[in-house]
């Protein structure tokens, strides 16, 4: 690469980065806007809904005053040295303006759609098809690559990032998307809308520590808790949308060291059609572990590598062809992983996503289509057990969709893909206990239709139909969703019905029946985007048919349960440079205990969870803290022991009777920019991660009679890391 027409990232770390990290080495906190002496450009274009370009618009940067117009085919570029956070707002004559919070420099092409003509309110809006949005905040919840890795506590993990979403409840210290009540297998996982078969890492008995994707290699990651549209099917808890980064307009690169692992990535703008964005990452907690310490006997500590490419090829103006490719492996061992405490669980996993995806947006009618393969394999060793999993999915998935005119917006689409599970196992002797494959494919036709009742009013219908030669049945899933929104107040309500298959390994030698359920949602918000906004969503949901394990790993199907709560979100600032947000979920869950038959409390039934996050800019200076509480998971007590001739058997209590004392856990960050008139840029950064060094418990062992009972303390200590950024133009 020519460093001379290139931007170089260069990351040079003064300290340590914290145990739970795993796979990441965190990006900086960038701090206020500042301006510098160098100058880039931000390139975009600014279109009407029906792709049409808008010739003529004034694009301003807020911070900078300074300006720019879209040209003939509504392209824009915009010479700027602005460093940071910036507002970038397009005008047009007769329309409201549409605004974008960016971090500049940009690498992206910017997008902004005007809309003209029609009827509206500019904080009403539906974003993506079927799930429901207004003034910016719903039960979807989106985030930025920066939005990532600012996140205090997050480490630059998606997942954890996500977490702070209303609706998700902070079961452990892992990345497990545990929501409304739902298992962390409920939420279904897509990347370019192909899914994603192992999105978070297995890294000890208590949770998932590893990351799924580095965020920089998207665009951006919604979450929908619930209510999502009828173009997701196969989910009964949430879907989770990544969207992988496309062709960076520039070229630029970046490397990271630290004492838990190493990556490198660059952006390459091959043509002002073709880009190509790479990225390879090794990691290994033996450092950090040494380091911090460990609250559970790691034996090897996680480690592991990934790598990653992206190719995007504008077809047209308004189309692209993209590809992008991921292979991720780990591997580490735990002691004390059974319920007595003695045994060791080590396991080495393999993955890989590929998916090939197409958008045109030319004409009002936009089609898109994304096939992909995923594979996942798992290899684990228990005492006198080697267990061997293996998943691939092929996925198919097609739609085009009308863009919203004065009144009416139509979806329609298709979907297809075939699943693949392999599982056996064998003793430490080489004889097989079992070994099966389990090959099944899923069919899904969609369609939904998005009216504008009213100004103030609109109505989301959709039906989705899914057929699967594993169930031999065909689902029918309607939804439905209004909003409306008067003022600064808005309201949304949504009722649906969702189906999922079970996973081959829950259902044995028979027919699957699809798990179901049926939520109903109803939310209140006041406030606009960048003040002071409140959003508070109620819920009930009802599920049917459920599959679930045993604590001995067998199965029972047949299973119900029910779940009702409150979400609620408040968002603050202080002035431009002092902002705070609340999250605070209450949550009342049931399902039927696998291991006795009755309806008991869920094992994901957090009663509450809440977590303030607050951000400070002081000239220079960015502080970022984030609190977390939670209420104790529920667990089944073990009350007394029977002695047998084959040994001592534990009595077990009321299914999840009792609960885990409460979580809590505190995580301070501060950066700061050193800018310069001419040469480069600086940003040195530091963060202590578990501020009170909470030993959270996650669960209990017992001793071998039963009698004496252990906690299990949260793997990471409360660790300090530090680093500086180095920006050359």
């Amino acid at each position: 690469m020519n460093l001379t027409r290139h931007r170089l990232v260069l990351l040079v770390l003064a300290g340590l980065a914290p145990a739970a990290t795993g796979a990441q080495s965190p990006a900086p906190m960038l701090p206020a806007p500042t301006p510098s002496a160098a100058q880039r450009v931000v390139q975009g274009v600014v279109r009407r809904p029906t792709g049409q370009p808008v010739i003529g618009a004034t694009i301003e940067l807020f911070e900078s005053e300074e300006r720019t117009l879209t040209d003939s085919t509504g392209r824009f570029r915009l010479p700027t040295a602005w460093i940071g956070r910036g507002m970038l707002v397009a005008r047009a004559l007769g329309d409201p303006p549409v605004q974008v919070e960016l971090t500049f420099p940009v690498d992206s092409e910017v997008v902004l759609v005007l809309p003209k003509g029609v009827p509206r309110l500019a904080s009403f809006t539906v974003l993506p098809p079927g799930e429901f949005r207004l003034s910016n905040a719903s039960s979807s919840e989106a985030l930025s690559p920066l939005d990532v890795v600012q996140t205090p506590g997050a480490a630059a993990n998606v997942a954890r990032a996500l977490q702070i979403a209303p609706g998700v409840s902070n079961v452990d210290e892992g990345t497990g998307l545990f929501v409304r009540g739902g298992d962390v297998t409920e939420t279904r996982v897509l990347v370019d809308d192909v899914v994603m078969l192992s999105p978070a890492r297995f890294g000890n008995p208590t949770g998932h520590v590893g990351a799924s994707l580095n965020p920089f290699l998207l665009a951006n990651a919604t979450l929908s808790a619930g209510a999502f549209g009828a173009a997701y099917g196969n989910a009964l808890s949430g879907v989770v949308r990544m969207e992988t980064a496309g062709r960076p307009s520039r070229s630029t690169g970046s490397l990271s060291a630290s004492i838990g692992g190493a990556s490198a990535n660059a952006a390459i703008a091959v043509t002002p059609k073709l880009g190509v964005r790479v990225l390879a990452n090794i990691s290994d907690l033996g450092p950090l572990t040494a380091a911090f310490g460990q609250a559970q006997p790691y034996d090897p500590p996680p480690r592991g590598g990934d790598a990653a490419v992206t190719l995007e090829y504008a077809t047209s103006t308004h189309s692209r062809l993209k590809l992008f490719s991921v292979q991720q492996q780990q591997e580490f061992g735990v002691g004390a992983a059974d319920i007595t405490g003695a045994s060791r669980y080590a396991a080495s996993s393999t993955e890989g996503l590929t998916v090939l995806s197409w958008r045109d947006t030319t004409y009002a009618w936009r089609p898109s289509v994304s096939a992909g393969r995923s594979r996942f394999s798992r290899d684990e060793q228990l005492p006198g057990i080697d267990l061997g999993t293996t998943l691939a999915s092929d996925h198919l998935v097609a739609s085009v969709r009308r863009a919203p005119g004065r009144r009416l917006g139509v979806m329609l689409g298709v979907e297809h893909e075939r699943f693949t599970a392999t599982y056996r196992g064998t003793v430490t002797t080489g004889s097989t206990l079992f070994s099966t494959n389990t090959p099944t494919t899923r069919s899904g036709v969609h369609g939904e239709l998005t009216w504008r009742v009213r100004p103030w009013a609109q109505l989301t219908t959709g039906l989705r139909a899914d057929r699967s030669n594993y169930t031999q049945r065909t689902t029918l899933d309607p939804r439905v969703a209004l909003a409306t929104q008067r003022g600064p107040w808005g309201i949304v309500a949504s009722v649906g019905a969702y189906h999922q298959i079970p996973e081959p390994i829950l259902v044995r030698d028979t027919i699957a029946e699809p798990m179901r359920v049926v939520q109903s949602t109803i939310a209140l918000e006041r406030g606009q985007m960048g003040g002071t906004r409140l959003r508070i969503e109620a819920y009930a949901r009802r599920w049917q048919s459920l599959a679930q394990f045993t604590p001995s790993f067998g199965v029972v199907t047949g299973g119900e349960g029910d779940a009702v709560g409150v979400d609620s979100e408040l968002r603050w600032q202080f002035g431009k440079r002092s902002r705070s947000r609340l999250v605070w979920s209450v949550l009342d869950a049931r399902r039927t205990d696998p291991r006795s038959g009755v309806l008991a409390t869920a094992p994901t039934s957090i009663t509450h969870s809440v977590i303030w996050l607050t951000e400070r800019e002081l000239g220079r200076l960015s502080i970022n803290s984030a609190l977390r509480y939670a209420t104790g998971r529920p667990f089944t007590n073990i009350v007394g022991r029977t002695s047998t001739a084959n040994g001592v058997l534990p009595e077990y209590g009321a299914p999840n009777g009792e609960r885990l004392p409460g979580y809590w856990r505190s995580d301070v960050s501060v950066s700061w920019l050193l800018a310069r008139r001419t040469g480069p840029t600086a940003v040195f950064w530091a963060s202590l991660s578990n501020v009170f060094d909470r030993r959270n418990i996650m669960r209990y062992t017992w001793n071998a009679d039963y009698t004496v009972r252990t906690p299990v303390r949260s793997p990471f200590n409360r660790s300090i890391y530090a680093g500086a950024t180095l920006l050359l133009p």
